[in-house]
């Protein structure tokens, strides 16, 4: 059976591992003590990015799904989870949506411990020594300049003599913040069983202060050695961060959040009723992000949302439509309120979409 091995986001956190020791020489037009500068700056914040987000809980929508040759989808694996951290780090995972995976030959429980990012949390300082960094320009992507690196191991791995895996690719550095806010990259090393996608990751700024991965992306066909391609598309998307710790209650999509001593529901879930705009009683518009405005960023956002008894919005969490308008149409969805849903004179606990359509 082949293993596919999916690399998320958070692998690139192990460029925090870098010092200025292991770079080579600078191809760009800046000195070799300012990349050195420069290289310290974000690594050493790249280390306080993983300590700080064990401090914060946030959710994980994860896609992966199996193309066949007309692109037609022939295999999915979805799931949605909430993650929280404790102050080892250990990582807590309640899984929020899970239906029955149609590609089980080809994920593993290593593919699904990627996907939480437990290989980066588990980076430890002895790999400082392991990769070699180069500076290659500078790039200006939407309004942030950007200072250019690519990462590579200095020795690869021996498959048949560990199961360490490292990481080969590029990272863009925000040259103010100087603070990771892109990557490009695969996990390495690759067998004749195990081959690797190539993952695109973007961050947000979160708090103002990190840049959180929230979004990662890959589409390959992966080409092994008895000449049968696998093709795969990944989708990640985290979102929801909010500082929390792992003692936390992390309840689940419609879970009611009650004492246990008040019946209400608690354990009743949400009654499907489709289409809810008109149903709203008030529908607050969805604030139009700067930066999807400046990007010139339109379309559709479909959100799913609970309602309790009492005509609340208690989820909110978009099905799709571009990421950079999500979380502004989940924003806007948890304002809204309807007129208690009666059947029967029961009054339920609902689930249904709203949609929202952004035009610059």
């Amino acid at each position: 059976m082949k293993k596919l091995f999916i690399y998320t986001s958070f692998v690139l956190a192990f460029c925090a591992a870098l010092t200025s020791k292991a770079f080579g020489q600078t191809n760009g037009n800046l000195p070799q003590t300012e990349v050195d500068r420069i290289i310290g700056a974000f690594t050493a914040k790249e280390t306080q990015f993983r300590r700080a987000l064990n401090q914060y809980s946030f959710k994980r929508d994860a896609l992966i799904q199996r193309l066949g040759m007309g692109g037609q989808v022939t295999g999915e694996y979805h799931r949605v989870s909430t993650f929280t951290f404790d102050d080892q780090g250990n990582r807590y995972e309640k899984i929020n949506f899970f239906p029955m995976s149609s590609m089980a030959e080809n994920v593993t429980a290593e593919d699904v411990d990627d996907l939480g990012g437990i290989q980066p949390f588990a980076l430890e300082p002895s790999k400082i020594s392991k990769y070699n960094i180069r500076y290659v320009g500078k790039e200006k992507i939407d309004e942030l300049d950007l200072f250019v690196f690519d990462v590579a191991p200095k020795v690869m791995p021996d498959p048949k003599k560990t199961k360490e895996r490292l990481f080969v690719g590029r990272v863009w550095v925000d040259d103010q913040d100087l603070q990771i806010v892109k990557t490009k990259g695969k996990g390495v090393p690759e067998t004749k069983n195990n081959k690797f996608p190539t993952v695109e990751t973007y961050r947000e700024h979160i708090d103002g202060r990190y840049w959180f991965p929230t979004y990662a992306y890959a589409d390959e066909e992966l080409l092994y050695e008895n000449g049968e391609p696998l093709h795969i598309r990944l989708k990640v998307r985290y979102f929801d961060f909010a500082p929390a710790r792992a003692t936390l209650k992390v309840t689940e999509v419609g879970e009611s959040d009650q004492p246990s001593g008040n019946p209400t529901n608690s354990v009743a879930k949400p009654v499907e009723v489709g289409p809810l705009n008109a149903k709203a009683l008030t529908l607050p518009k969805a604030k139009y992000p700067e930066e999807a405005r400046r990007l010139r960023v339109s379309g559709k956002v479909t959100v799913r949302v609970v309602v309790d008894e009492n005509g609340k919005v208690i989820s909110a969490m978009a099905t799709d439509g571009p990421v950079p308008l999500r979380q502004a149409a989940e924003d806007a969805a948890r304002l809204a309120t309807f007129a208690p849903t009666v059947q029967g004179g029961v009054t339920l606990k609902i689930t249904g979409l709203l949609s929202y359509d952004f035009v610059p």
